[in-house]
């Protein structure tokens, strides 16, 4: 008979910080996997640098 493993088994955290922390990661992974909607993009537009970070150049 072949023997089989639990793979990815998730035991629930058995502290309500920790629950919490599982949470939050779970938003926040979520929220990198979404497109920007039009707005985001058209605030992050290029713009240039202020003069005194800019060295000069001859």
């Amino acid at each position: 008979m072949k023997d089989t493993s639990k793979a990815g088994f998730i035991s629930l955290p058995k502290s309500k910080r920790q629950c919490k922390l599982y949470h939050q990661l779970g938003k926040f992974a979520e929220s990198l996997n979404q497109l920007p909607d039009t707005q985001a993009v058209l605030k992050d537009r290029a713009k240039s640098a202020p003069l005194p970070h800019v060295p000069m150049v001859f």
